[in-house]
């Protein structure tokens, strides 16, 4: 995971834009445990003739490209001062500011929590020395769940401040 950088107006607000998403080791991992796949299969299909290669190689062409997506893809949480944009290695999801309620990980990843009671979900993991997954454990400063619920927090109070 990398830390998003912060880029504010000054140090007592909050930044106008942060973002954090999978490190290039995490992708070179799920490139060769994609491309170890692609080869163990054409393997046992040569070596075993367990069905002919003009028949299958639509499926490996499918699978790395699969192995190249994942080398090339960032999976990724922008925050900007509008909206929460979750980047997926096909396509995204875009969540208002208004709408999300708070965030919080657990065993898969990051969950985000919306107004309206539904949720979106991002493939990212706390730092390795977080507490946040132990029991009781609770996000630190430098956490993406920490964040991103001070920033939903913060459009709540500018609402009501705002409001007479």
């Amino acid at each position: 995971m990398t830390g998003g950088d912060p880029q504010g107006d000054s140090p007592g607000e909050l930044p106008t834009e942060q973002e954090w998403g999978s490190a290039l080791v995490w992708r070179i991992i799920m490139f060769l445990t994609l491309l170890a796949a692609i080869l163990g299969t054409l393997w046992t299909v040569l070596r075993d003739e367990v069905a002919p290669l003009s028949v299958t190689w639509p499926v490996f062409l499918v699978v790395f490209y699969l192995a190249l997506a994942a080398l090339r893809s960032r999976w990724t949480v922008r925050l900007t001062r509008d909206e929460l944009l979750i980047r997926y290695p096909i396509g995204s999801q875009r969540v208002p500011r208004a709408q999300v309620e708070s965030a919080h990980f657990n065993s898969w990843g990051l969950i985000i929590r919306k107004r309206g009671g539904g949720f979106a979900f991002a493939f990212l993991a706390p730092k390795w020395n977080s507490t946040e997954l132990s029991s009781g454990g609770r996000p630190g400063p430098d956490s993406p769940a920490f964040q991103i619920t001070r920033w939903a927090q913060s459009e709540r109070l500018e609402d009501s401040l705002s409001q007479p």
